[in-house]
């Protein structure tokens, strides 16, 4: 509201240019009447500057900084109140008078334009001249102007200490640079959380594949149930906390580390010094349990071995799969049976594996069998119950049946059958010179077993027994024909293993090579125990040879090295299977020798023995090796005594063969091979001693060889109606039919130039991070 209504007539705009002049006055009486009323806030304020641009704050702990803090604000507050509590603003007269002052306004033209006729209101001579004196001074004004204000800050100040602490900011600036606002920062947080630092990322279960993610301040997060939450936090002076039941932080001196497993959905916040540094919401996908189940019914092989065919699925992959066998509506304890499965299989598996349970004193009977799979979350899923009657081995040795019977007695009646099992085994050893020509060992095995059984109390001194009785009885049969038929299935199932853990190619490759000299050294037994009727071969049988073998042989070995390990291991699986069904036409005569020489027969079997113990105990100088050894063998004394026994095994075989037999030279190099094993053992020396017994083996293999080669078994054994040992005509073909298909050598070759391709991509380090895990996504398939 103007306060010159009555200029306006004379001079228009003239009372709002003056209105203007007097607010900015007013402003200019104030400003000198509060600015030295500041001082020493203003003071105290600089000097907290000045110490912050110093980088003075931060290294203080957070009690004493917050007290500094205080007594700043305390101190200012203090001398604003006590100095600006008589402090007035200027009144608008108070402006004039100064705009008046400032201008050299004579007679206040500007304070007294408000001014009005005292007396002759109504006489026109008095209001003319009235306002010819209005418009005169009106006239005369000059231009307003307003000096600088003057400030009565050195009155409050007169030592100056204002330019000190000038000064002082000055060289802290300097000194700062760039880092000014950061310090000046520092007076007003005290609070190491707000300054405290974190890395937060979530670990998913190793055996989902998956990467790791990592976290930022905040976000919504989905990951596999059982990850695993990790954050560290640096910088913090006290400890921070986590809205996690049961968890804290742990550390010191500024460095605070926790993990977490999650189990459940969750608003995860991480905060240090009342502040929330990390928010996090994160959801888990649960862990599916797995599934298994019966492919086909169980059923038994031509060797009585036990075929399980099963398929099992899992979202990240069964871990672990057996079969649970159990007494049909009977007593027992289960008998549990691995099977074998590919490594991190997350679509439906079917695979098929042979067991050999004829040694297991279930053997023959009706018993249910349960299959059952786990994943690495510990997630279990049983399948249907199928009952099925074990296979047994038949033995056509009459005193090997009765030792098989006295075993089953033995296993299912326990202390009840062990006075019948006496008496049995007495009657049974009666006239050795009459029943056991030539039997010798048989005769002081069944001898044992009775000594043993009439002090036998306990389920271990049993078990000892029906392994003395099984063996001895395995050993009356002829050829070794059960042992190769279970090397087979053990280096089947080693292969499988290898496959499914991603060992590397060369070993899978080493040992198919195995697989292959023990399926022909298989064959030549099968060859050699068939029985001499003279009949024809069925003529609807599939038939396959040695090169229709070696296709398949080679087959495997291509999917293996292109990747496709999968199809690789149900290759493997049929070949398994065509010669666990395997069955030979035995022709007239067979060359008229039957086979083969008879001493050179023994003397691979008794190799083929040999290099089984020999394997044996190299298993056992690993596990030793590793800390796993089983203390029954003794340790590394122990282990000595059995690589003695073994060289003497040898020496025995060398003196039964002459020193002029096939394979002397060998079997010369193994011996002394197994001596300085044995020293090896004798001292610890595992690592030593594990790779002498690699050479033992070798020699032993090429000791048989050269045996087999001198009895003109390394061919086979074709009889003279021109068939081979599975009953194949020599000049036929084919390989028999199945639901694994093979891919053809430009498919195979094509997969593996893409395998070879993605290898070389992911070795180079400058492509694209999503590129490579893109890449290591597609190699984890092979």
């Amino acid at each position: 509201m103007t306060r010159f209504s009555e200029t306006t007539e004379f001079r228009p705009g003239w009372a709002e240019r003056a209105e203007r002049f007097v607010a900015a006055a007013r402003i200019i009486v104030g400003f000198e009447r509060v600015w030295p009323a500041l001082w020493p806030a203003t003071g105290i304020a600089g000097l907290a500057l000045a110490a912050s641009l110093f980088n003075l704050f931060s290294p203080l702990p957070w009690p004493l900084h917050s007290l500094i803090l205080a007594c700043l604000v305390t101190a200012i507050a203090l001398t604003l109140y006590f100095n600006l509590e008589h402090v007035e603003w200027p009144r608008w007269d108070e402006g004039a008078r100064r705009l008046e002052r400032d201008s050299a306004l004579e007679h206040r033209p500007v304070s007294e334009s408000s001014d009005t006729l005292a007396a002759g209101n109504g006489d026109p001579f008095a209001e003319e001249l009235w306002h010819a004196h209005l418009k005169a001074r009106l006239v005369l004004l000059p231009v307003f102007h307003l000096a600088l204000p003057h400030s009565a800050l050195a009155k409050r100040d007169p030592r100056a200490l204002r330019y000190g602490v000038l000064v002082l900011i000055a060289f802290g600036l300097i000194i700062a640079r760039g880092d000014w606002f950061q310090r000046l920062e520092s007076i007003f947080t005290p609070n190491p959380g707000l300054i405290a630092t974190m890395d937060a990322w979530i670990e998913p279960p190793a055996y989902t594949g998956e990467e790791p993610v990592y976290l930022g301040a905040s976000g919504k997060i989905t990951v596999p149930a059982g990850s695993v939450l990790k954050v560290r936090v640096h910088g913090a002076d006290h400890r921070p906390s986590v809205t996690l039941d049961d968890v804290h932080f742990a550390g010191d001196k500024g460095e605070y580390a926790t993990e977490a497993k999650l189990t459940e959905s969750d608003h995860v916040r991480v905060r240090a010094g009342g502040h929330t540094i990390g928010s996090w919401k994160i959801t888990l996908i649960p862990d599916k349990a797995p599934t298994i189940g019966f492919a086909a019914a169980p059923a038994a092989t031509e060797r009585q071995a036990l075929k399980l065919s099963y398929v099992s699925s899992d979202d990240y992959g069964v871990t672990a799969a057996r079969a649970i066998i159990k007494p049909h509506n009977g007593p027992g304890d289960p008998l549990i049976v691995d099977l074998p499965l590919p490594e991190h299989a997350d679509h439906p598996v079917t695979l098929t594996s042979f067991h050999d349970l004829t040694e297991n004193p279930y053997a023959g009977l009706e018993v249910d069998i349960t299959l059952e799979a786990m994943d690495a979350a510990g997630n279990k899923a049983t399948s249907a119950t199928v009952t099925f009657k074990l296979p047994q081995r038949i033995f056509t040795d009459p005193l090997a049946r009765a030792l098989i019977e006295l075993r089953q007695n033995l296993a299912t009646e326990g202390l009840a059958a062990r006075g019948r099992t006496v008496k049995t085994l007495d009657a049974l050893t009666y006239a050795p010179e009459l029943f056991f020509e030539g039997k010798s060992a048989a005769y002081l095995a069944l001898r044992m077993a009775l000594h043993s059984t009439e002090g036998a109390e306990t389920g271990e001194d049993f078990k000892r027994i029906e392994d003395l009785l099984w063996q001895t009885a395995v050993g009356l049969e002829h050829g070794g024909l059960l042992t190769m038929a279970e090397q087979l299935r053990r280096m089947q199932a080693m292969i499988m293993q290898m496959m499914a853990q991603g060992a590397p190619q060369a070993d899978i490759d080493a040992a198919l090579q195995r697989y292959n000299e023990l399926t022909q050294r298989y064959l030549a037994a099968l060859a050699q125990n068939a029985p001499h009727n003279g009949g024809p071969s069925d003529p609807n049988a599939k038939v396959l040879g040695d090169q229709d073998i070696a296709a398949l042989l080679k087959a495997i070995q291509d999917l293996s090295q292109a990747g496709d390990r999968l199809k690789a291991m149900q290759l493997l699986a049929m070949l398994q299977s065509l010669l666990e069904n395997a069955q030979v036409s035995g022709g007239e005569g067979q060359n008229g020798s039957g086979g083969g020489d008879a001493a050179a027969n023994q003397a691979l079997q008794a190799l083929g023995d040999l290099m089984g113990k020999q394997r044996l105990l190299l298993d056992k100088t690993f596990r030793q090796a590793d800390g796993n050894g089983d203390p029954k063998d003794g340790g590394a004394k122990g282990l000595a005594q059995q690589q003695g026994q073994i060289r003497g095994d040898l020496e025995t075989l060398k003196k039964k063969s002459g020193k002029q037999g096939a394979g002397g030279p060998n079997l010369d190099k193994a011996k002394r091979y197994m001596e300085d094993a044995q020293q090896a053992l004798s001292l610890s020396d595992f690592g030593r001693a594990s790779t002498l017994q690699k050479y033992v083996l070798d020699e032993l293999r090429k000791g048989a060889e050269a045996v087999a080669k001198a009895a003109g078994q390394t061919q086979g054994q074709q009889g003279q109606n021109g068939q081979d040992p599975l009953g194949r005509a020599s000049n036929a073909r084919g390989t028999g039919s199945s639901d694994v298909r093979i891919p053809d050598a430009q498919v195979l070759q094509r997969a593996r130039d893409i395998l070879m391709e993605l290898r070389r991509r992911a070795g180079q380090q400058g492509r694209p991070k999503q590129e490579l895990d893109y890449i290591d996504r597609l190699l984890k398939q092979f």
